[in-house]
């Protein structure tokens, strides 16, 4: 497991309302194929995130011309946000966000686990280090993305 904290003069549905938005997905998500089809029912528990191709499919995927990379676990606004996400070395990991309101801002806790036994292997030895800056690049781009939305006003709920 591995966690990364960001404070940011956000506040917390502002955040919050950038991982409601399934357009944003690709925006604060780290290490995911920029091509994706987002379930309609986004962000809600059991919505999944497919990596669309047009590639012919090969090797350990060729059953499924769209891979899943995401599914959506855990929707408890606006505190958290969790989801399994596929690594890139083929396993799963669960990333969970959990935003908590501050004085002059919130705190963007972001934090993975490994599920799989390949998914382990990014968080041994010097790896472990990568997948913290992966942690800390998911909150820093929710906390821009959430000033961008109040900076801009017309996206708050």
């Amino acid at each position: 497991m591995v966690m990364a904290w960001r404070f940011g003069a956000v506040g917390a549905e502002s955040v919050m309302a950038v991982v409601s938005d399934a357009d944003l997905f690709n925006e604060w998500i780290v290490a995911v194929p920029p091509v994706g089809r987002i379930d309609p029912k986004w962000p809600y528990a059991g919505a999944v995130v497919r990596k669309a191709t047009d590639r012919e499919p090969h090797g350990r995927h060729s059953y499924d011309r769209h891979l899943t990379i995401a599914v959506v676990e855990t929707w408890d606004p606006p505190q958290e946000f969790v989801l399994r996400l596929r690594s890139g070395l083929g396993g799963w990991i669960r990333l969970s966000v959990r935003v908590q309101p501050r004085p002059g801002g919130s705190l963007v806790e972001v934090r993975s686990d490994p599920l799989t036994v390949s998914a382990r292997l990014r968080y041994a030895g010097s790896a472990r280090s990568h997948a913290e800056e992966r942690c800390a690049a998911v909150a820093e781009n929710l906390l821009r993305l959430g000033a961008d939305l109040e900076a801009d006003g017309s996206s708050l709920p």
